[in-house]
């Protein structure tokens, strides 16, 4: 018996026409699913491809789109209908489109449009917007379908690149602590990996770096470090109070 055919995988790249055109329209979009991942990871040298194109857009456009639709060409597959998944499908040139209005883990449409991060594709230099890769993270992870467990990963990895940038080049205490509360927000944890604590540990530099570590020590044993660091440079009144964190949490540990 033959094995089944293998299913069409695409980049972004190959929806380059269609996304073209929906941007001239003046319609709000962002990419979202895997082409928007393959974005990112391709940002990393990484090749990741995916069968079909998702789009986020406000429901208030439902109607435009369709119009829109019918006007252009592009072959309406599925309505959204009241009270089920909020997906409109399209077909242009054989390829499936997905438009949702609402998914598990994105913010509404427009925030999540507004906050996009603008991708170039070439050979046109068309920008398009994709969705940032931190609410991507939340959506993965709130779906995480064994298909999706890839796809966490390799958003994982980027956004652990950009805590790390943060804490290196940053000035401002909240811009150097911001990425890493929304990396942990994404993923539902409250404490830091150890390998990424421990990357950020010889960034640290002001006080908040070395509370917000104290606090998302993957345990007590960590933060214990943080303090060792700080009676070493002589900075003793910040090492008593991370100390102090570090003694709390290791009772806490105890008694849990």
């Amino acid at each position: 018996m033959p094995p089944p055919p293998k299913e069409k995988t695409r980049t972004l790249e190959d929806f380059a026409g269609f996304l073209a055109e929906l941007t001239k329209s003046g319609l709000q979009f962002a990419v979202i699913g895997g082409c928007a991942v393959s974005a990112y990871a391709r940002l990393m040298g990484v090749k990741l491809q995916t069968v079909d194109l998702d789009l986020y857009a406000p429901s208030a456009e439902s109607s435009a789109l369709l119009e829109w639709a019918s006007r252009t060409g592009v072959r309406i597959v599925k309505r959204p209908k009241p009270r089920t998944l909020p997906v409109t499908v399209l077909e242009w040139r054989g390829e499936e489109i997905d438009v949702l209005s609402s998914s598990r883990g994105l913010p509404p449409p427009d925030v999540a449009i507004s906050l996009g991060r603008d991708f170039v594709l070439e050979p046109d230099g068309l920008s398009i917007p994709v969705a940032d890769p931190f609410h991507l993270l939340a959506n993965k992870m709130a779906i995480r379908r064994p298909k999706d467990l890839p796809h966490i990963e390799i958003l994982r990895r980027f956004v652990e690149e950009e805590v790390v940038e943060a804490f290196r080049c940053e000035e401002k205490p909240r811009d150097r602590l911001a990425p890493a509360n929304r990396l942990l927000d994404a993923l539902g944890k409250e404490a830091l990996e150890p390998e990424l604590f421990d990357r950020l540990v010889p960034l640290a530099r002001i006080p908040s770096d070395y509370r917000f570590l104290a606090h998302r020590a993957p345990g007590a044993r960590h933060v214990e470090r943080l303090a060792e660091r700080l009676r070493v440079e002589g900075e003793l009144a910040l090492e008593a109070e991370i100390s102090s964190i570090a003694a709390k949490r290791a009772e806490e540990a105890h008694l849990g």
